[in-house]
């Protein structure tokens, strides 16, 4: 993961002579003192940036930088459009530059370069929503607790699509019959959350579930007055909505006779959730999950991690 990191992180050439020598005695510094080595790699990389906003701003000599320029360039870094992706740079980063920061001028005060005492404070970070995962014994048990009934092979295509597959809820509303391509073992997903098509692969459990819900229930609940694409049929014979899955989910939820499940509060993106923390358990490698998951930068994926890490 590191390794691959690196080669989304650029530095900048500098033409001061001191800043050079200072980028290249801070990551000896940090070596020096046993820090890990994406600190030893990361932090001067991060520093680079600061020593080159610097020289745009006419300071040339490290003993010339202030408490209020230093929160200049804090507040233009905060601001600065991401390099990486669309929209700007995350809370996380921008603690990463204020920790990478305060090292250096510690470094500065270790190796009497600098006299100044200058200590950044962290950005308050906002508050991950909690998220509800569920172990596979209480995925087993919602499937258990459908029927053979034309709704109760809906309930497994449903289960099949946003745990098997793990779509949001919007993706697997606007899924139509044909998006399932059976021979492949692919799903088509036509519109998903950042305005890019993708495929999804599906394991044969869910690609029968699917099939048993196209040929053997849907018929029965289409209406001759009214022709529709939707691979999720009302008992009107219309395209569902996602509200009405939501209350089929709970429904579900209340038959497995598990009042732990029940006591529980979720979604449909609750099974999005767990799919890609049992793939994360099984091994499956965090870049093959966010591409699984439709995510386009690893960013969003790594909440798994934490979630395992919390278990």
């Amino acid at each position: 993961m590191q390794g691959r990191a690196k080669k989304h992180t650029t530095t900048m050439q500098l033409k001061t002579i001191q800043y050079k020598k200072l980028e290249k005695g801070f990551q000896q510094w940090l070596e020096t003192l046993g820090y890990s080595a994406s600190t030893v790699y990361g932090h001067p990389r991060m520093l680079n940036e600061f020593l080159n906003w610097l020289e745009q701003q006419g300071t040339t000599a490290i003993k010339e930088v202030s408490k209020q320029q230093t929160a200049a360039f804090i507040h233009y870094f905060t601001n600065r459009p991401n390099q990486r992706r669309a929209g700007g740079v995350s809370i996380t980063h921008v603690n990463k530059q204020i920790n990478t920061l305060n090292k250096f001028f510690k470094y500065l005060q270790a190796t009497g370069q600098g006299t100044l005492v200058i200590q950044l404070k962290k950005l308050k970070e906002e508050q991950q929503p909690e998220i509800t995962v569920l172990s596979k014994a209480e995925i087993g048990q919602l499937y258990n607790a459908t029927d053979n009934s034309p709704i109760g092979m809906r309930d497994r295509a449903m289960l099949a699509v946003y745990y098997g597959c793990g779509l949001r809820k919007s993706e697997g509303i606007a899924l139509e019959v044909a998006d399932i391509l059976f021979e492949r073992r692919l799903l088509y997903i036509r519109k998903a959350k950042n305005g890019y098509e993708r495929y999804v692969p599906i394991n044969l459990k869910s690609l029968q579930d699917l099939e048993t819900y196209i040929y053997n229930a849907r018929p029965l609940l289409l209406n001759d007055n009214y022709h529709s694409d939707s691979l999720f049929i009302s008992e009107r014979g219309t395209g569902i909505q996602g509200q009405s899955l939501v209350y089929r989910l709970k429904a579900l939820q209340e038959k497995t006779n598990n009042p732990e499940l029940q006591n529980k509060s979720f979604g449909l993106h609750a099974l999005r959730h767990s799919i890609a923390t049992h793939l994360l358990q099984a091994g499956m490698e965090l870049e093959n999950i966010a591409l699984f998951l439709g995510h386009r930068t690893l960013d969003s994926t790594q909440l798994y991690t934490h979630i395992l890490n919390e278990k």
